[in-house]
């Protein structure tokens, strides 16, 4: 039998590490596999130009049952889950410069500090 070896950031839930629950509440238990879980939506990126798969427009996170619950659905659908400017990997803001969407992380994630 071969085992079949999964990249290393594969087994980490991203929201679920650098996500902050509203009211200071406790950061839930991971729920469900990871899923794709974008940081700039999907139509937004395609409007612009871009490519909605780019790698740097998403990060690994939890996503329930079905892929929209778990830490996923807490920051899309939600909206319980927020994250810091800081938080936003160089990637994603680098996407953001490339197709003018920097005011889109502002209004979204904060001013960069």
């Amino acid at each position: 039998m071969t085992m079949r070896h999964r990249h290393p950031r594969l087994e980490l839930c991203w929201l679920a590490t650098f996500g902050v629950v509203e009211n200071g509440d406790p950061m839930p238990l991971c729920d469900g596999r990871l899923v794709r879980c974008h940081l700039i939506p999907k139509r937004l990126i395609r409007r612009e130009g871009g490519r909605e798969w780019d790698s740097r427009a998403w990060v690994w996170a939890c996503g329930g049952i079905v892929g929209n619950g778990g830490h996923h659905g807490m920051l899309d659908h939600s909206r319980t889950l927020r994250l810091p400017r800081s938080a936003i990997p160089a990637g994603t803001e680098q996407l953001a410069l490339e197709l003018g969407l920097i005011w889109w992380l502002e209004r979204e994630y904060g001013v960069r500090s």
